[in-house]
């Protein structure tokens, strides 16, 4: 999905920086070296082994982040496809549920044809037929009812789906957000490695410390303080645009209550598509009732007799296709749950990441913030 590979670019670009804070390291180290002043200083300064374990272990620390950040996305990603897969497989089989209720009503339409052709000729099965009519009416009814509840889980999985393009926008902005923070992040590694460099030229212009009043070493060092002074720079339009990622966030956030709304407006869609399917068959038992009794007065009259075989080969056909139109809904329907729990499961694991990448983040801005703290050690006794 698009926000699991905008989290992989920034899990990404992070190893970069790490590298790019590695060769900062460097040149800070060789800033503190040359710019201790006597013995006693010398002892309060971080010597190099210690500064290089603590970035080996925040490196190490932050990869294994990663790493964990790039599985929760890939597992989100398979549920995506895999919740896809069962959408298609819904929306097959609901199709495939609607032809076969309509062969269904066709056959039922054909079959009430015949039956009323036989009341015609039966005049000695009135009151059978008026108490037939009857049910007919409460089925009629019950339809009517069975309607009302069809539009309503209609009308309940629209908000639904409405609600989720919502909460789609919301994640591209999200996306966006990242984009620019990845921007800023590229410029403070680019900024990182300008500085290592001059370090790096510092040390040897002043021979490690043994010349610090060579003439090109005083040029480096103004380039050096300058340097500083645009990470700096770079590094306060970071906290923005950091700013601005966690405030999409929370717009995500705060989406996650409608998402729940939204939830339950589909299990109440449900709902109501169950009541439908309940009073159809209750309509279904209410007419087959009322096809008795027209059967009973069918009997009366011999012309009914003729046509004995043939409702009885539409009934199996009706009973069939109503069967397998059940058959179907209910595997559409189980299909849609699972979709709904792969979406969920997608989500989790989406939060996740995005939580492993923030411990990251903020591992490495530790890491950052006690590099700087030693640059401005090594700057101090310059100036």
């Amino acid at each position: 999905s698009t926000l699991g590979s905008r989290i992989s670019e920034m899990v990404s670009g992070r190893q970069a920086a790490v590298a790019a804070a590695a060769l900062l390291l460097v040149g800070v180290v060789a800033v503190a070296y040359v710019n201790r002043g006597d013995a006693g200083q010398r002892d309060e300064l971080l010597s190099p082994l210690q500064v290089g374990r603590y970035a080996v272990r925040a490196e190490r620390q932050s990869s294994d982040y990663d790493s964990k950040a790039e599985r929760q996305i890939a597992f989100a990603t398979d549920n995506d496809n895999a919740a896809t897969a069962e959408r298609e497989l819904a929306a097959k089989e609901e199709s495939r549920a609607r032809d076969s209720a309509y062969l269904a009503a066709d056959i039922k339409s054909r079959i009430d044809k015949i039956l009323e052709a036989g009341r015609d000729q039966v005049n000695q099965a009135t009151k059978l037929k008026a108490k037939a009519g009857r049910l007919q009416e409460m089925a009629a009814e019950l339809l009517g009812k069975a309607k009302n509840e069809k539009e309503t889980a209609a009308s309940l999985k629209a908000k639904y789906y409405k609600t989720m393009d919502d909460y789609g926008k919301a994640v591209s902005k999200i996306d966006k957000a990242t984009q620019k923070a990845q921007s800023i992040l590229d410029q403070m590694n680019a900024q990182s490695l300008v500085l290592a460099q001059l370090a790096t030229q510092y040390g040897v212009d002043t021979q490690h410390g043994k010349d610090p009043n060579a003439a090109a070493a005083k040029a480096i060092k103004a380039q050096l303080i300058q340097a500083q002074k645009d990470l700096g720079k770079i590094t306060a339009q970071k906290a923005k645009a950091d700013e601005d990622t966690s405030v999409a966030r929370k717009l995500a956030d705060q989406y996650q209550p409608m998402i729940i709304d939204a939830e339950k407006a589909k299990r109440g869609s449900d709902f109501h598509f169950q009541e439908f399917a309940h009073l159809t068959h209750q309509a279904d038992e209410l007419q087959n009732r009322a096809d008795a009794l027209l059967a009973r007065a069918d009997t009366i009259d011999g012309l009914i007799q003729s046509t004995q075989g043939n409702l009885s080969g539409k009934r199996k056909e009706f009973e069939h296709y109503k069967n397998r139109a059940q058959t179907e809904m209910a595997i559409s329907l189980q299909a849609e749950d699972k979709e709904a729990l792969l979406r969920k499961q997608a989500r989790e694991a989406r939060y996740k990441a995005a939580e492993l990448s923030d411990k990251a983040r903020r591992l490495r801005a530790l890491a950052q913030k006690g590099v700087n703290n030693v640059m401005e050690a090594a700057v101090a006794p310059s100036s």
